[in-house]
């Protein structure tokens, strides 16, 4: 997917690998290597609130829909991350990659 796509994205209704809603795309993060997007945040519950980073590794999109490859309760107790200058340190990154159980190099081909 190209970075104007993955804009595209924000707002988006966001469903787990279940078929459960669980709320918006926030953001969408670009790898500073590749300029692919990798990452996007899901603004949870009803207000939207409380912002996680979910990879967009096993992702789909459909009409009006992201469809995640994780299920919701992987994505409520993902690790709080603060993208300093809207940046995820390598560090960060390999911590939340390993948190959603994905390997790194599969994830060069999200969507």
């Amino acid at each position: 997917m190209n970075v104007a796509r993955a804009q595209d994205l924000i707002g988006t209704p966001v469903f787990d690998r279940n078929g459960a809603r669980i709320g918006r795309v926030g953001n969408v993060y670009v790898d500073d290597t590749t300029h692919r997007p990798e990452w996007i945040t899901v603004r949870l519950g009803f207000l939207g609130i409380k912002e996680t980073f979910v990879p967009l590794a096993g992702a789909t999109t459909e009409e009006n829909r992201l469809e995640l490859g994780v299920d919701e309760d992987r994505v409520r107790n993902a690790p709080r991350v603060e993208a300093e200058g809207g940046h995820l340190s390598a560090e960060e990154g390999r911590d939340l990659y390993h948190y959603y159980g994905i390997d790194q190099s599969d994830a060069v081909d999200a969507l």
